[in-house]
Order: C-alpha cells, then structure tokens, then sequence
C-alpha cells in the first residue's frame, strides 16, 4: 500500500511567481497527488503540521561528470588543455573503486545542498550509477560513446557504431529503472563522424529521450571543427537534421549569430555551466538571446572546472555574471530558480519533475526555519541565497527519505568519506 502522507500548513515554492506560497503538499507513494490550500485527505493519511518548514522541489544539476570530484581545486583557472594534462597525470587514480569512490562523493556531496537529480555524463557508467543507486538519487545518465577526435591532446575511448549501439542496448538492459534512465551521448562534435551523429540521435528518438553532446565549448573547438568539417558544430548538427527537440547541448558558449539562430529555431534543450565556462576561458553562453525561446537547465560540469562544484553558487554566479557590462543582457533570479529545477529536468528529458504540483514526483528539500538564517525574505534572490546559503534538514526523493535532520538515512554513505580523503592524498598537484 502507497505511504500517504500531508505536510500541512507548509511554505513551498510556487513555480510559477517563484514566490512562497503557504498551504498543503498531499503524496501518494512517489507522486505529489496535489498541493493546495485546505486539502482533505483521508483518514490514514500521516499528517505532519509543518508551519516550521519550507519546502522546495529538489534541485537538478543536469550536467555532472561524478568520477572527476578527485580533481577539485587542482588549479585555481586554466585553459582546458591544462586542466586535462592535471587529469592525466593522475590517470592511474581512476580505478573502478577510485571512480567509485568518487562518483558517491560528489553525489552525497549534492543532494545535502538539495540536489535531488542528477545529469551523469560518463563512459565507464557501471560504477557512477552503483554510486548512484547506494544514495537513492534520480539521475539520467547520458552514456558517451565516440567513434572519431578532430580536436587536441588525449582522445576519448573510440567505438564502431555498431559497438556503441551495442553498449548502449546492453547499458539500457542492465540499468534502466524507476531512478536511473540511460540516455545515448557523446562527448562533443568532435568526437562523432556523421554516421553515429544519426545514429545516436535515431536510439533517442526511438527512446524518446535526449541525445546529449557538449558543443561550442570555447574558441578553439569551434575552429577544430571548422577546419576539418568546413561549418560550425552546431550548422552541421543542423545540416543532418538533428538539431531538435531530442538534442541536448552542454555549453554552447561561443556562438556566431548564425549559430544563434538556429539555435532559436531548432526547439533544443541547452545546459548551462557557467563556473566552469569561465574557469576554462571558454566564454559565456548568450542566455539573453535564447531564454524565450529554448529551454534551459544548469550544471556544474566537473569538479575539475569547478572548484566548489555546488549549483546553487553557479546559479548566483550567473546571475551577475551576465550582462556584467550590459543590463539587456541580464537574467532574473526567477529564471535561475527555474534552470535550477525544472528547466535542469525538462533538459534532461524529464516531464514530471521539478515543481510542487499535482503529477510530479515527490522529490522534495525541506528547511527547517529555527535552523536557517533570519535574513531570508521573499523575493527570488532572497531564496537563490537560502538555496545557495543553507542546507536541508530533511531531502525526499521519489518518496524516500534519504536525509532525515540532516544526516544520510544510510550510514554506510559516511563511510565513503575516509576513501575519498585517502584518494585525495594521492593527487598529483
């Protein structure tokens, strides 16, 4: 029988003024049955008067490569050649259990900020979804398969088309389940031929999920592109007819007005990950040119690129990082709230996730008000601060408790924090 439960009297976020508003949350099992005003219920319903509490929908980091938490704080801002000459010289770090290790950290590390759902972006994907399924997380992982490098320094691992259509089917197989969807992925335009291009864009529109790719990652890898395919990375995905609803674009922060749109004109999904764009010098993301017309989630990429690797500081980040010398360009806090929530899960192909309201699952945060600071009012900047500022008492994915007064409900996820300390002694700096 479906747990029944109803937070009564409970401030939570009203997705569409991105204000509080005060009244009742009813769930069914996973599933926010309704949220209102005076809801009745029946009687077995378990009924916790929550006037102390604030309630928001979990947040959604829609882009995250797990295993690299081992590099954060390596360096402080690099170009992205550097960084990945840091990550090779400790390869031999990334065994299964390192990238274990690792993935559990990053994860556990998000959802005590709040993060309820994850964008995993990996090609070794058994051990960060192991990770994933020991916290309980909902989490798409975008399953990167490569069959070509027309860009620089160390490539990424190669397939034939038909292999990583097979590793695929075989990833879908093994792990796909309530929490865990598994998306086909590469790593960006310069690492497909135009043949698995079509190919992973068919499974997932077969799938109906996305296909996700970074792309336009800075200067230099438009230009790579350009010179070998004689067009934009984001012109040629245009030019194969994929460039739609069922392509998701991590980055696209060097863009000619051309690229612009097309963008516009394509219904895309884009993930934005603003620390770390500017950590690599890779520019920024035109979002003032696009937020009317596509949807747009937020990530924050690898710890590797992003040193805090904590969404709700790239979320503020944003928010002034853009139009710093320009106020046409400028994006509201009750955008960045949205990015955070269901734009990160609508960008990662989820329909029911990311608000409080009837239909979408019950993944939310909750925050005690005796144990958060006073400053907070409501306004969306103000409750950007709180998500950024604070942590939740209590986090609730698909139902589950999985924090409970601030600690992991399962004590063997503490456990994971010695390995990971005795993983970063051994970082070459």
């Amino acid at each position: 029988m479906k747990r029944k439960t109803l937070f009564k009297e409970i401030k939570y976020l009203d997705s569409a003024t991105m204000l509080l508003i005060t009244g009742d949350i009813y769930i069914e099992g996973d599933v926010i049955v309704k949220a209102g005003k005076n809801l009745s219920v029946s009687n077995d319903t378990f009924v916790i008067d929550s006037e102390h509490l604030i309630a928001f929908p979990g947040l959604v980091n829609a882009h995250l490569h797990p295993s690299k938490e081992i590099y954060g704080s390596i360096l402080d801002t690099s170009p992205i050649d550097v960084v990945l000459d840091s990550v090779h010289k400790n390869n031999e770090m990334e065994t299964p259990e390192g990238q274990y290790v690792a993935a559990l950290k990053a994860l556990t590390d998000g959802i005590k900020r709040g993060v309820t759902t994850f964008g995993l972006f990996t090609s070794r994907a058994d051990h960060d979804i192991k990770a994933a399924k020991l916290t309980g997380c909902r989490c798409v992982v975008n399953f990167c398969q490569s069959n070509t490098w027309v860009g620089n320094g160390h490539k990424p691992q190669h397939s034939s088309v038909d292999a990583a259509l097979d590793k695929f089917d075989s990833a879908l197989s093994l792990y796909q389940d309530a929490l865990i969807s598994i998306t086909p992925a590469t790593a960006s335009e310069l690492s497909a031929d135009d043949l698995l291009l079509l190919a992973l864009h068919s499974v997932a529109k077969q799938n109906n999920t996305p296909f996700v790719l970074h792309v336009h990652e800075g200067v230099i890898q438009v230009e790579l592109h350009t010179r070998e395919y004689g067009k934009s990375g984001i012109q040629r995905l245009a030019d194969l007819n994929i460039l739609d609803p069922n392509t998701t674009l991590v980055h696209c922060c060097h863009l000619s007005v051309e690229d612009i749109r097309l963008l516009k004109a394509s219904q895309s999904q884009i993930i934005h990950c603003p620390v770390s764009n500017s950590f690599v010098g890779a520019g920024t993301l035109p979002i003032s040119e696009l937020q009317n017309d596509l949807n747009i989630g937020l990530g924050t990429d690898a710890a590797m690129v992003n040193p805090g690797n904590n969404l709700a500081f790239d979320a503020m980040f944003a928010l002034y990082h853009h139009g710093d010398a320009d106020f046409s360009k400028k994006i509201t806090a009750a955008k960045m709230l949205h990015m955070l929530t269901e734009g990160g899960a609508k960008a990662l192909g989820l329909k029911n996730v990311g608000k409080i309201e009837s239909i979408f699952k019950a993944d939310l945060i909750f925050f005690e008000k005796s144990k958060i600071d006073s400053d907070y009012i409501n306004t969306p900047v103000s409750l950007l601060k709180l998500l950024s500022n604070e942590t939740p008492s209590c986090v609730l994915i698909n139902g589950a408790e999985i924090i409970s007064n601030g600690c992991f409900v399962k004590s063997e996820i503490k456990e994971n924090d010695a390995s990971f300390k005795l993983l970063r002694e051994q970082v070459i700096i």
